[in-house]
């Protein structure tokens, strides 16, 4: 037996059903008749107004000393990070360690709560770190090749 069979038997019952009388012996009312077309070009609806544009996040203020925990080469250590704002208006500064020579922050970024420092690192390479402040509190990550680790710490007051 073919597939289309039944099919069509299906079909024809459920036809069948919906034209018979209803038990009461009274005909079923008529469908409601569908509305009209417009006659004319129909206007588009009012578009929608465009959202609001986000809040302009205001970069924090970089400038002060940062105490930073890293971890180097495996090990534990604290590093101290001084931004100062240059006469030129950009910031610069120094990272220190106990383990570790005077380093130049070469550029500072800023956006948002975020700052990010490119470090000379003592072996002449790029460092990197970047530190997201909350308040006093910080955390973000630092990387040169080969090494990088998570960073907390603190900013201190001025």
């Amino acid at each position: 037996m073919s597939v289309r069979l039944p099919v069509l038997v299906a079909m024809a019952l459920g036809a069948a059903a919906c034209s018979s009388a209803s038990s009461t012996g009274a005909a079923a009312p008529p469908a409601p008749a569908a509305a009209p077309a417009p006659s004319g070009p129909v206007a588009n609806a009012t578009p929608a107004p465009a959202p609001a544009p986000a809040p302009r996040v205001r970069n924090i203020d970089p400038t002060g000393m940062y105490d930073v925990n890293i971890t180097a080469q495996g090990n534990p250590m604290a590093i101290n990070a001084v931004i100062e704002k240059k006469a030129d208006g950009t910031w610069g500064g120094t990272v220190t360690g106990d383990a570790i020579p005077p380093l130049p922050i070469r550029s500072v970024t800023v956006t948002g709560n975020s700052v990010k420092l490119v470090v000379t690192a003592p072996d002449g390479g790029d460092a990197f770190i970047t530190m997201v402040v909350d308040g006093t509190d910080i955390s973000g990550d630092w990387s040169m090749a080969g090494d990088g680790s998570k960073i907390t710490g603190k900013k201190r007051a001025k």
